[in-house]
């Protein structure tokens, strides 16, 4: 992989990381605790609780997307980002272009 692409990589993986951790930052109504009033129905109440349950994954899944991004900044730095962590083989960058943080080559993951 030439410098210049790995460049390219390292400030796509800083803007989605800054995109990420924008929306993490805004408070989201939807996962507040859903408080037990008896003024909304039963069913009006599950479907707020099912609503937090969604954010809250929404929430845990964007903060795992981030760690694996950091991850991929350190593999920067150390100078493995773009090989597979299992076969050691070079990951396509077409791969990389769709997925920045990716760990593993397609054959690899696909096992």
């Amino acid at each position: 992989m030439t410098p210049e692409k790995l460049q390219s990589f390292e400030k796509s993986i800083h803007n989605l990381i800054q995109e990420i951790q924008q929306d993490l930052d805004q408070e989201n109504d939807g996962e507040k605790v859903v408080e037990l009033d008896t003024s909304i129905g039963r069913l009006s109440r599950m479907d707020a609780m099912q609503n937090q349950q969604m954010a809250l994954e929404l929430r845990r899944r964007k903060e795992n997307q981030l760690m694996r991004l950091e991850n991929a900044l350190t593999r920067i730095t150390k100078g493995t980002y773009g090989a597979c962590g299992k076969c050691k083989k070079p990951i396509s960058e077409d791969r990389l272009e769709i997925q920045p943080d990716a760990v593993l080559c397609v054959q690899c993951a696909g096992q």
